[in-house]
């Protein structure tokens, strides 16, 4: 499955092709710092092969690689919420530094939320950003997103406690609406 948009900027299933392009484009601590621990770091070959097909399993999709004029340059998906909270979905994206800067996550944000809007039987996609990462902040207001609470010392990475800023989506609500 292809989701296109603008720029030459695709969201792609997860495929063979991207194999040997994620490792080293994931492999780096810049794009792991912004991202939960369980992101591996290192990143390897064989966390690219498990994570390629671990995606193969969804239907409809919910992870996608983003390329941009025909190469990887990043990762975009959502988890669904469990129980009572199987209304939410939680939003989660990353760009490979060479591609930092250019709007790609913003029009990547965008495709991807008109496609689980669409797909899946959800009220509210959220995103949560560490308070260091005010790239991460930038797309998603930049995308439509709406600041929606600030959770005080939420979270520890690098033995440094931070607060993490959560932004949302709602279903039928739009920035100007509110």
């Amino acid at each position: 499955m292809v989701l296109s948009g603008e720029r030459e900027i695709n969201l792609v299933t997860w495929n063979e092709a991207h194999f040997h392009q994620l490792y080293p484009l994931a492999n780096n601590p810049k794009v792991a710092m912004n991202l939960k621990d369980s992101f591996p770091q290192p990143y390897t070959i064989h966390d690219a092969r498990h994570w390629i097909e671990h995606n193969q399993k969804f239907n409809p999709p919910q992870n996608f690689a983003i390329e941009f004029e025909g190469r990887l340059a990043g990762s975009i998906g959502a988890e669904m919420g469990k129980a009572e909270l199987r209304t939410n979905m939680e939003l989660g994206f990353w760009i490979g530094e060479p591609f930092a800067g250019r709007g790609i996550a913003t029009e990547a944000v965008k495709i991807f939320t008109e496609y689980i809007f669409d797909k899946f039987e959800i009220q509210r996609i959220f995103a949560q950003v560490y308070d260091f990462n005010g790239a991460s902040m930038s797309v998603l207001e930049k995308a439509g997103y709406i600041p929606e609470a600030i959770l005080k010392k939420a979270f520890i990475k690098n033995n440094t406690i931070g607060d993490i800023f959560q932004y949302v989506s709602v279903r039928g609500e739009t920035e100007d609406s509110i």
